[in-house]
């Protein structure tokens, strides 16, 4: 009996998810403000919050882990992390290899140059020398539409905005593309740049889970999106991070990367 009675509690685990992973590790940037970041010690922005808030809301917790961007998927893919929540672009080769959330944000790509430059949305690109993130989309815009069709420019990769930043300060390189909000970012926090153009990417944020969702993540941050949403958790973020932008409701309708 001890015996048939054990193997049910064990069967009613299973089916209950007891002794399920409820820790996640969330892979971040922390040096992409206004959607994360690190200060005092303290994990910090946008997509942290709305992490957070989802995990309080669907009942599991977060840790969160920074890490170098060009190798964040690769970490996600082998489980070195369970989620990526930091301004990550959906796109159809990352779709190959995780799976995504329905998608929360749409930018662009800005075009940034120092504040006494010339340079113009049409003659930034030529024969210049243009800086990016490595690992991101705006990096992999400048390999396929500029250095694959034979643009006379110089490709620089960072390893944060930041750095590409400073260094188009003292003169380094001459652009900067960079995802609209965080080239908005640099502007209202006074350093000397510019945005000259936007490049019409109309790209999606979305968080991301190692490919098959072996933890049935993906059920839970699309409805903990739709909860913030609806009790107005999303509405007070966007007015924390974004004031004057209205809260638009999400998840936002998906775009096929793919197509």
């Amino acid at each position: 009996m001890r015996v048939l009675l054990a193997s049910v509690a064990f069967l009613m685990g299973l089916s209950l998810g007891l002794g399920a992973k409820e820790v996640f590790v969330v892979g971040v940037d922390a040096a992409f403000p206004p959607f994360t970041w690190v200060e005092g010690g303290e994990y910090r922005g946008f997509d942290v919050e709305a992490i957070k808030a989802i995990a309080e809301l669907q009942g599991f917790k977060v840790e969160f882990r920074d890490l170098p961007w060009a190798g964040i998927i690769t970490a996600l893919a082998q489980g070195k992390i369970d989620i990526i929540a930091s301004g990550l672009t959906v796109t159809c080769e990352r779709a190959q290899v995780v799976d995504f959330s329905l998608p929360y944000w749409e930018v662009d790509q800005a075009i940034l140059v120092r504040k006494d430059s010339d340079l113009n949305a049409i003659t930034a690109f030529f024969r210049s020398v243009v800086g990016a993130q490595a690992g991101t989309s705006a990096y992999a815009w400048i390999e396929e539409n500029l250095v694959a069709k034979g643009v006379e420019i110089q490709l620089r990769a960072y390893e944060t905005y930041d750095m590409a930043v400073r260094d188009l300060e003292i003169g380094r390189i001459a652009v900067v593309l960079c995802d609209t909000d965080t080239a908005l970012g640099f502007v209202e926090a006074g350093r000397n740049v510019k945005i000259v153009g936007i490049v019409k990417t109309g790209e999606q944020y979305a968080y991301a889970v190692t490919k098959g969702d072996p933890y049935g993540l993906l059920p839970r941050l699309n409805e903990g999106l739709r909860k913030l949403y609806e009790l107005g958790i999303w509405a007070e973020l966007m007015a924390k991070y974004f004031p004057g932008r209205p809260a638009e409701p999400v998840p936002l309708p998906f775009k096929d990367p793919c197509r």
